[in-house]
């Protein structure tokens, strides 16, 4: 399946492109992307001590003072609280894939533009909340409200979060940098192998302190245990057994960019056939479906959806986070058998995953395969 697409990709580029001019797709308009600083704006003022930043030693990249101020200056009023009452638990730097910071609301319209900026937790000791800013904070929005908090994760020992962290960065083949721990409860195991044994494993029956840490990353999470230092750990495969962890898509492998015409892009591969088909979605509603490798042009279709209905579809994407899924995979489970892949392409970058795990999918991925099926569905 690889060898096929990585064929298509490097031998099919230029009959795709010849089909598009000759079916007077392509503008030959040129035009330059405006970047709106997204709104919003916080006072910048002083806070006391008890709302330093916490961990700024052990990070190199420290959060702006003015960034800090805004995000707590928000909460609290928000919340109605004294921003005393409130702690900067964890931050990272981040780059965001469009205008509203990847938090678009229902029918706003994101400029796609690369937006530098941080992706904050605030805690009052009993509730997080996550902020995504820009670089300066004049532009914040609140990602998530009211995350239970107990034994999180500013108590969770560094050994603990460092060892769960780079095994969900293993099994992810994702950065650290990506990863967050949402949840950690302190527990006390009833054996040796932290209540979760393999077949045919002995373990010792003893009592052992530990922990339950949930780390998620794109709309995914893993569950671990873990001793009280981390030095055994190991994944809740029951808790994760309706989870698809993705893997990221090789350089080498991921399908060309669209043209600026195009909003969307299907390619299906695989099934009993082994055909390959590619279906494109352009601006002005033309929905185009050709078989790669038919030279006559025999399987070769155009029908329509109104542009109202481009417009929706392009929201979808948007409300769905579609850019968070970027260049991922969700491969088929081992053994699986003519099963159909799909490599889906917005604007935003690509993912990839088959029709018999379809329904496994992360639920905001879901929806976009949702909208795209309705749309093509309705073409005429």
């Amino acid at each position: 399946m690889k060898i096929m697409l990585r064929n298509y990709f490097n031998t099919n580029q230029g009959r795709i492109f010849t089909a598009l001019i000759l079916t007077g797709i392509l503008s030959v308009a040129s035009g330059l992307t405006l970047i709106k600083d997204a709104t919003g704006a916080s006072t910048n003022l002083l806070l006391e001590t008890s709302n330093e930043v916490i961990k700024d030693n052990l990070k190199s990249n420290r959060l702006p003072r003015p960034v800090a101020n805004a995000v707590l200056q928000d909460l609290a009023r928000r919340q109605g609280i004294l921003t005393r009452q409130l702690q900067i638990i964890d931050y990272h730097q981040q780059k965001w894939r469009n205008g509203c910071l990847e938090l678009p609301q229902p029918d706003e319209l994101c400029t796609e533009a690369l937006v530098p900026g941080w992706r904050i937790v605030v805690s009052n000791g009993k509730e997080n909340w996550i902020y995504h800013t820009n670089n300066n904070g004049r532009s914040l929005r609140l990602a998530s409200a009211n995350t239970p908090s107990d034994n999180l994760p500013d108590k969770l020992p560094a050994s603990v979060k460092n060892a769960v962290l780079q095994a969900a960065s293993r099994r992810w083949q994702q950065p650290i940098s990506q990863l967050t721990i949402i949840e950690a409860q302190q527990q006390t195991w009833r054996d040796s192998c932290l209540e979760l044994a393999n077949a045919d494993e002995f373990c010792t029956q003893a009592l052992v302190s530990g922990w339950r840490v949930v780390v998620g990353a794109v709309d995914q999470t893993l569950v671990y245990h873990t001793n009280q230092t981390g030095s055994a750990l190991r994944l809740n495969q029951k808790a994760n057994e309706n989870t698809l962890a993705p893997v990221q898509i090789p350089v080498s492998e991921l399908p060309p960019p669209l043209d600026r015409d195009i909003v969307f892009r299907q390619i299906s591969t695989g099934g009993f056939t082994g055909r390959t088909y590619e279906t494109v979605l352009l601006k002005d509603g033309r929905l185009i479906r050709v078989r790669i490798g038919d030279a006559n042009d025999s399987e070769r279709s155009i029908r329509r959806v109104s542009v109202q209905q481009v417009q929706q579809f392009v929201r979808s994407l948007q409300h769905s986070r579609f850019s968070k899924f970027q260049n991922l995979s969700y491969p088929a489970p081992s053994g699986a058998a003519d099963y159909i892949t799909y490599t889906l392409t917005s604007q935003e970058g690509t993912v990839q995953y088959n029709d018999i795990s379809q329904n496994n999918l992360p639920k905001n991925l879901q929806t976009a395969v949702k909208a795209w099926n309705q749309i093509v569905a309705s073409g005429q």
